[in-house]
């Protein structure tokens, strides 16, 4: 479809590029939101080279094991290893490069992806931002990414998402055929969760269900029923911002806003993902704000007061929102 059309295009020619003959640009950066298909793409990208080019070595990881096996091989002194490991790769996708955090983890990575890109071999790097937004990583780095090509991901259009839901219909026909769902079924679906594949897969399952347990073909109004909820809490999500939140709790407790309960409160009233949080809240990283969110969890548990102040927080946010 349009929303991903040239992320599609960009990822066939670097698939299709020979040996020692990159794509011109290198590398190339796709970001988009949740569930829009940067993994799929990276993925896809690897697949292919390894089954028309065999020899070339590709190498998938996410910035969180880059970090992980970086952090081991200085553990045993073996930085060395760590390093001779990128040097033969011909092709290097790293996901979810938002979370590569920490300045000798950074440097050794803009080492690794220089070499890759003098040497001509390609890198391809998928983020939820765009470089420009990459607020904990090195200007320098953040220029590298933006040389090559960047392209983005948006929300499937209506047509895309009848054809996703199409597919997955006959995947899960193809499964068990009791799991058929008529097109005017699909169509309402498409009309109404407008978010990627995975909303759209977890709709149409949520349908399928109903259907199943209830032992009786599901009808439109029916469906409509099945989708209200879904369809209340994505708007719900989609309506709140992290300023809301700000706001009511500073309000509330009079003073600076405690950091812990606005995080907790924006986990789980937005859609906002843990680095995007954090960043909000002082340039805190995802671990920061995930331990704010079990340990405001254990907390109220224990203390009533909190439990009930929380509540009439989430109240006011959602009515001033």
């Amino acid at each position: 479809g349009q929303s991903n059309q040239l992320a599609h295009a960009a990822a066939m020619r670097v698939a299709s590029a020979a040996q020692g003959m990159p794509v011109g640009f290198n590398p190339l950066y796709i970001h988009a939101g949740a569930g829009l298909g940067k993994t799929h793409l990276l993925n896809a990208i690897a697949q292919r080279v390894r089954e028309t080019q065999p020899l070339r070595k590709v190498m998938v990881m996410t910035a969180e094991r880059f970090m992980y096996t970086f952090i081991h091989a200085v553990r045993q002194r073996d930085t060395l290893s760590f390093k001779d490991q990128f040097q033969s790769v011909d092709v290097l996708l790293i996901d979810d490069f938002q979370f590569l955090q920490g300045k000798a983890i950074q440097q050794e990575f803009c080492h690794a992806f220089n070499s890759l890109v003098d040497q001509r071999r390609q890198v391809v790097v998928a983020a939820d931002v765009p470089p420009a937004q990459l607020d904990t990583v090195d200007q320098r780095m953040r220029s590298r990414l933006m040389g090559g090509l960047v392209v983005d991901i948006e929300s499937p259009d209506q047509e895309l998402r009848r054809k996703i839901l199409s597919v997955r219909r006959d995947i899960l026909v193809a499964r068990d055929p009791a799991a058929m769902v008529s097109d005017e079924i699909l169509e309402l679906v498409a009309d109404r969760v407008t978010g990627g594949g995975r909303e759209l897969e977890g709709a149409l399952n949520r349908i399928v269900a109903f259907q199943q347990f209830n032992n009786q073909p599901i009808t439109l109004d029916l469906a409509s029923m099945v989708l209200r909820d879904a369809a209340a809490q994505g708007q719900d999500q989609g309506r709140i911002k992290i300023d809301d939140i700000l706001k009511v709790v500073g309000r509330h407790y009079n003073v600076v806003v405690p950091r812990q309960i606005g995080m907790y409160l924006a986990k789980k009233l937005t859609s906002r993902s843990l680095p995007e949080i954090g960043r909000r809240f002082g340039g805190r990283d995802h671990s920061t704000v995930l331990h704010a969110v079990r340990k405001i969890d254990d907390m109220m548990r224990a203390d009533e007061k909190l439990a009930k102040d929380l509540a009439q927080l989430i109240r006011l946010i959602e009515q001033g929102a």
